[in-house]
C-alpha cells in the first residue's frame, strides 16, 4: 500500500470524483428517478463489474512497462498531472456557468440495467485514460511494488464507486423532484472536483519518485 499521506490524498480526490456528475452518475440517477432503487442498483453493479476488465489491463500492463522504463513512468506522471489540471479547470468552468444534469428515461430493468451500466463504463475511453493518469500519482516506490499499490488503489476505488453508486441510487429514488429544483448542488460538486484535481496536479508536479524495481 502507498504511504498514509498518499492514501488520504487519493481518498479525497477519488471521493470528489465519485460525487461529480458523469455518465455513470447520470445513468444511475436516471434509473433511480424513473424506475426506482432496485433497477438503479443493477446499473451500479454493472459499472462496478467493468472493473474486472479495466483493472488488469491498466494496472498490470502499466506496471510492466514502468518497471522497464523509469523515464516513461515520470513522463506518464507529468502527462497525468496536465490531464488532471485540465479536468480541474473544466470542472471549475462548469461550476461557474452552471448547467443541468443530463436527463432522459432509461428503459428496461434488472438485467438490461446491469448490461447498460457495464457497457457504459467499459466502453468509455475516458475511464481507461483517467486510470492511467490517476493511479500512478498516488504510488510510492519506497512502500513496495508499484503494480501492487496501483492494484490496491484501483480495487478500493471501484469498491468506493459501488458504495457511492448505491447511495445515489437510493437518493434518486427518494427525491425525484429535488435535483431538478436545486441546480446549485451540481455546481457545488463541480467546484469540489475542480479544486481537488488542481491540488493533485500541483502535488504531482512538485513531488519526486519513480517505479519500483
Amino acid at each position: 500500500m502507498p504511504s498514509l499521506q498518499l492514501f488520504l490524498l487519493f481518498l479525497a480526490a477519488d471521493l470528489a470524483l465519485k460525487l461529480t456528475p458523469g455518465p455513470d452518475m447520470a445513468l444511475t440517477l436516471t434509473r433511480g428517478m424513473t424506475q426506482g432503487f432496485r433497477t438503479a442498483w443493477y446499473s451500479v453493479l454493472g459499472t462496478f463489474s467493468a472493473g474486472a476488465v479495466q483493472i488488469p489491463l491498466v494496472v498490470l500492463g502499466l506496471a510492466a512497462v514502468f518497471k522497464q522504463s523509469p523515464a516513461l513512468f515520470m513522463a506518464v506522471k507529468l502527462a497525468g498531472a496536465v490531464y488532471l489540471a485540465y479536468l480541474g479547470i473544466k470542472a471549475l468552468m462548469r461550476c461557474r456557468r452552471g448547467g443541468a444534469l443530463a436527463a432522459g428515461v432509461a428503459r428496461g430493468a434488472g438485467r438490461d440495467a446491469y448490461v447498460q451500466g457495464f457497457m457504459t463504463n467499459l466502453l468509455n475511453p475516458k475511464v481507461f485514460i483517467f486510470l492511467v493518469a490517476f493511479l500512478p500519482q498516488f504510488t510510492d516506490p519506497a512502500q513496495g511494488p508499484v503494480w501492487l499499490q496501483m492494484l490496491a488503489l484501483a480495487v478500493f476505488s471501484k469498491t468506493m464507486g459501488l458504495a457511492t453508486g448505491a447511495g445515489f441510487a437510493y437518493g434518486a429514488s427518494r427525491i425525484r423532484g429535488w435535483l431538478g429544483r436545486n441546480p446549485w448542488f451540481l455546481r457545488v460538486q463541480e467546484g469540489a472536483l475542480g479544486a481537488a484535481m488542481l491540488a493533485v496536479a500541483g502535488y504531482v508536479v512538485f513531488s519526486r519518485g519513480g517505479p519500483a524495481r
